[in-house]
């Protein structure tokens, strides 16, 4: 994977969660009393996601075309696993919907 096709996939992905985030914020008074402590807690970690790849973005912002190859692969795995957790926190919170 080339540099600016991995910057474009990690700002996706962080939209991605952003805008999530901001879903699940808009819908959270409508969790039943019950889940509201489950929801809130599915939310912060959606949060923290996001806070962690903004971190690391800025990070990799700073990283010399040189670095590149050396960061490219573990970046990219932390990459898959932000996504993969974000979606799965998400399907989590937005349970208790149904």
């Amino acid at each position: 994977m080339k540099n600016e096709e991995f910057r474009k996939k990690a700002h996706s992905v962080l939209d991605e969660v952003m805008n999530h985030i901001a879903e699940m914020e808009k819908k959270a008074n409508e969790v039943s009393e019950d889940m509201k402590q489950e929801y809130n807690q599915k939310l912060k970690r959606l949060k923290e996601i996001q806070r962690d790849l903004s971190n690391k973005l800025d990070d990799y912002e700073t990283i010399t075309e040189s670095r590149w190859e050396v960061v490219k692969d573990s970046f990219s795995d932390f990459l898959d696993k932000v996504n993969e957790a974000w979606k799965e926190n998400y399907d989590k919170a937005k349970a208790a919907f149904k």
